[in-house]
């Protein structure tokens, strides 16, 4: 499965509200794959919460605990045509066409809580919900 950005974030920062089930389907699935830019996207994002509250030694922590999780990370290389293509057809972010372009290459679906995403690629996304309960 390609993992979104923010699942694997809430699962390892422990978010209350998805933490538990964004963990879960971290546990299920079978391949951890995403492209090699989520990395830059969990620094940024443990960075933000890092300016919230979190010790810096804990969001460095973190930060190396997501490294140990990929199965796969898809050079951006392999990607940017395909993702540049979608974010002009749809009006939506390359950083989240990468992970469209990266189900599609790897023929899987990406596993998110992104609802314009959800929206605007259906055959190629899941919700983590109906991604556990498969």
């Amino acid at each position: 499965m390609i993992i979104d950005t923010m699942v694997v974030a809430y699962a390892l920062l422990g978010v209350p509200e998805y933490g538990d089930e964004s963990l879960a389907a971290l546990r299920k699935a079978e391949g951890l794959y995403a492209p090699a830019s989520i990395e830059a996207e969990l620094l940024n994002v443990f960075w933000q919460w890092g300016r919230r509250g979190i010790a810096p030694d804990r969001v460095a922590e973190i930060y190396g605990d997501a490294a140990r999780l990929w199965t796969r990370l898809i050079p951006v290389q392999l990607l940017w045509t395909d993702a540049l293509s979608l974010a002009n057809a749809s009006g939506h972010s390359p950083y989240d066409t990468l992970f469209i372009a990266a189900a599609r290459l790897l023929q899987s679906a990406v596993v998110t809580y992104d609802r314009k995403m959800l929206m605007l690629f259906p055959k190629d996304t899941i919700t983590v919900g109906d991604f556990l309960a498969l």
